[in-house]
C-alpha cells in the first residue's frame, strides 16, 4: 500500500507542480494537502486495523444509514458544494469530502453482513434475499445519479453483482438483476447528451479531436511519448495543459509518460500484488462474514484501479474514477487506507483462529 501511496505523492507533484503554480502561486499546493491526507489515512489505518469484524457486523446498517444521509447532505445548499457541473461534496469550515467514497465503503460492509446472514435463504434459492439489497441499491443510486457521478454509481452495481455471485445466489436471478441495471444506466446515458458525447468520444476519439475526444486522445499521446524508459521523471510535456485532469484521473498516462512501460508495469504488478494477497486473507477466513468483506475490500480497490486503467488506455468511456493511492484526492485516499486496515484487523483475526 505504501508503496503505491510513495508512487502516487511523487506523481502528483510532478504532475500538477505547473498547474498549481499557474492557479495558487505554489507549485506543492496540491503535493502538501495529498501529503495531510496520507497522514490522516495512516490515523485511519490504525483505527481500523484495531477493529473487530465482530464489530462491523453490529453497526453495518449504522454505517450504511449514515453513508445515505451524507449522501442526501450534499443536496442541501448549506453544506452542500459544486464543481465543475457538479455537487459532489460537502463542505464544513475545516474540511471537504466526497460521500461516495465513503458509501462505497459502508454498502461492502452492509453487502457482506446481510449476505452472510442471509446464508439459508440463498441456499433455499428465494428470491426474497434480493429485495432489501435492491431497494437499497436503488436509493443509493438514485442519490449518486442525481449528483451527477454515473460512474460510481456503475461501480457500485458492479461490486454489488460480484458480492452476489460470490455469496452463492443463483446466476440466473444475478442475470436477470444485472440486465435491469445495464438497461437502467443505458438509458441514463442516452437521455444525458455530455454522457452520450463520452460514448461517441470513446467509438472515435478523433472525430472530434478538440472537443469530447481532445482528453483520450493526448493520453494516448503520453504513452506513445514514454515508450519503453520514459521521458524521465518530470519531463512530462502532457501535463503543460495539454491532458486534463493530468494528477488526477488521467494520472497513470502521466506516470506511463514519465517513467515509460517500466514504470507502467511496476504500478501494475504492485495492484496485481495487491489483489493476490487480499484474496489470500479472505481464503484463510472461516467466518462468511469476513471472507465476504476481504472479497468486498479488495475489489473495492483493485476493480477501481482496473476501471481506472481502462479509461486512461481508451478502452472504456470515461468515468471520472480516481487511481486508489495514486490519484489526487483525500477522501478516496483516506477510504482506500481504511480498507486495507480492515484487511490486515482481519487477516489478524483469522490468522489467530487458525493457531
Amino acid at each position: 500500500m505504501y508503496t503505491l501511496i510513495s508512487t502516487g505523492v511523487v506523481m502528483i507533484y510532478s504532475a500538477s507542480a505547473v498547474f498549481a503554480e499557474q492557479h495558487f502561486h505554489q507549485a506543492t499546493y496540491f503535493l502538501w494537502r495529498q501529503l495531510l491526507a496520507v497522514s490522516i489515512g495512516t490515523f485511519i489505518f490504525f483505527v481500523c486495523y484495531s477493529l473487530q469484524p465482530d464489530f462491523l457486523k453490529r453497526h453495518s446498517r449504522s454505517f450504511l444509514g449514515l453513508a445515505v444521509l451524507l449522501l442526501i447532505l450534499v443536496f442541501v445548499p448549506v453544506v452542500g458544494y459544486s464543481a465543475g457541473g457538479a455537487r459532489r461534496w460537502i463542505r464544513l469550515p475545516f474540511l471537504t469530502f466526497q460521500p461516495v467514497e465513503y458509501a462505497k465503503f459502508a454498502l461492502c460492509v452492509y453487502l457482506a453482513d446481510y449476505l452472510s446472514r442471509k446464508r439459508k435463504t440463498i441456499v433455499a434459492g428465494s428470491l426474497r434475499v434480493f429485495v432489501p439489497p435492491f431497494i437499497l441499491l436503488l436509493a443509493m443510486s438514485a442519490l449518486i445519479v442525481a449528483q451527477p457521478d454515473l460512474g460510481s454509481c456503475a461501480f457500485l452495481l458492479l461490486i454489488s453483482g460480484i458480492l452476489f455471485f460470490l455469496s452463492g445466489i443463483r446466476l440466473r436471478y444475478i442475470v436477470v438483476v444485472s440486465l435491469g441495471a445495464v438497461a437502467m444506466l443505458v438509458g441514463l446515458i442516452v437521455i444525458a447528451p455530455y454522457r452520450m458525447s463520452r460514448i461517441v468520444a470513446y467509438l472515435d476519439p478523433w472525430k472530434d479531436p478538440q472537443g469530447s475526444g481532445f482528453q483520450i486522445i493526448q493520453s494516448f499521446l503520453a504513452f506513445g511519448l514514454g515508450g519503453v524508459k520514459g521521458v524521465g521523471l518530470g519531463q512530462s510535456t502532457q501535463k503543460l495543459f495539454y491532458l486534463p485532469q493530468a494528477h488526477t484521473d488521467f494520472i497513470f498516462s502521466i506516470i506511463s509518460e514519465e517513467l515509460g512501460l517500466i514504470g507502467a508495469v511496476f504500478v501494475l504488478a504492485l495492484y496485481a500484488l495487491f489483489f493476490f494477497l487480499g484474496n489470500r486473507v479472505a481464503r484463510r477466513c472461516q467466518d462468511p462474514f469476513s471472507r465476504l468483506l476481504s472479497y468486498s475490500l479488495v475489489l473495492l480497490v483493485t476493480l477501481q484501479a482496473l476501471m481506472n486503467l481502462l479509461v486512461t488506455t481508451g478502452l472504456i468511456p470515461t468515468k471520472g474514477l480516481p487511481l486508489p493511492f495514486i490519484s489526487y484526492g483525500g477522501t478516496a485516499l483516506i477510504f482506500h487506507m481504511a480498507s486495507v486496515g480492515l484487511l490486515v484487523a482481519i487477516d489478524r483475526t483469522a490468522t489467530r483462529y487458525a493457531w
